[in-house]
């Protein structure tokens, strides 16, 4: 079907569709009421994060954090472990300073992680360079995390 006229050039008027697009994009440059801005998730400080680890420490390999942050939280959490490594356990999330504290076991095996990240809320050990073939008892890992509130 063609355009009634078609062969002449028709002019489109713009100027609402353009005015419209400029009012949304001035709104959306704008921060809040108070002028303050969001916080950027990027400017929160790093977790610390303490690994624990005892020879046949009991324990099982978890997929999720436990938040531990409760001192009942904290003590049913690790009645799950061997009386050591339950202390070690407990004097990391002591250290927090009054951040939550997340706590994960994060490896039983024959090695030890060398380190740990939080991402949102499960604790990922990090690989071990050369892992030993075998060992004489298991080594059970535990990831405590403190973590900063964003302010």
């Amino acid at each position: 079907m063609a355009e009634p006229g078609g062969g002449q050039y028709r002019p489109i008027t713009m100027r609402r569709l353009l005015g419209t697009l400029a009012l949304l994009v001035l709104l959306a440059g704008c921060g809040d009421e108070a002028g303050g801005r969001s916080p950027d998730p990027q400017d929160a400080p790093e977790p610390e994060i303490i690994l624990v680890h005892a020879t046949a420490g009991g324990g099982d390999p978890e997929a999720q954090a436990t938040d531990v942050t409760d001192p009942a939280d904290l003590a049913s959490y690790v009645r799950q472990f061997s009386d050591g490594l339950a202390g070690q356990v407990t004097k990391a999330a002591g250290a927090a300073g009054g951040n939550p504290v997340l706590a994960q076991v994060v490896s039983v095996g024959c090695d030890v992680p060398p380190g740990a990240d939080l991402e949102q809320d499960v604790i990922v050990p990090e690989t071990v360079a050369k892992p030993m073939p075998e060992c004489l008892a298991p080594v059970t890992t535990v990831a405590v995390a403190s973590v900063p509130a964003l302010q």
